[in-house]
């Protein structure tokens, strides 16, 4: 129980099992999702000397959403998530990390992203680039489609 009366979350838990945050991989996301995404219109590191969090905003959404983000770590031991809300409050989320009775690549789906129930992710490459190109492809993808429907459907992008 913390201080104010609730239960611990799972937050320090997933923390651990992620791990450290690797800097130099968010700052080459940033670059690599700038380039080929026009939509993009900021990307920035929630701490320039120590960050966690690597968050890009784009200039629209999926569908009726009018503006969409997507926030981004990257672990020094390769663990990732790539999580995307937008103005309708609709997520999913692309990850790799050990969870309990799940894939080690996996898929959080719209409209919530909720920790349960997880798929299998579509994305089975593990390198940095090609997980940010393969996100950014699933993205555009569905962008174009103007829907959440078939967003982890690919084969093995990119």
């Amino acid at each position: 129980m913390t201080d104010d009366g609730s239960t611990r979350d799972d937050t320090d838990d997933r923390s651990e099992a992620f791990g450290p945050i690797d800097a130099s991989a968010l700052r080459e996301i940033r670059g690599l999702f700038v380039d080929r995404e026009p939509l993009a219109e900021t990307a920035s590191l929630d701490d320039p000397l120590n960050p966690r969090t690597l968050s890009i905003e784009l200039a629209d959404g999926i569908g009726e959403a009018s503006t969409a983000r997507f926030d981004v770590r990257w672990s020094q031991s390769s663990n990732y998530a790539f999580h995307y809300t937008d103005a309708l409050d609709r997520n999913f989320r692309f990850d790799c990390h050990p969870k309990p009775d799940a894939p080690t690549r996996h898929f959080h789906p719209p409209p919530d992203a909720a920790s349960r129930p997880v798929e299998p992710s579509c994305i089975g490459v593990s390198e940095l680039s090609l997980v940010t190109r393969a996100v950014v492809q699933l993205w555009r993808n569905a962008y174009e489609c103007e829907s959440l429907e078939g967003v982890n459907d690919a084969e093995n992008p990119p």
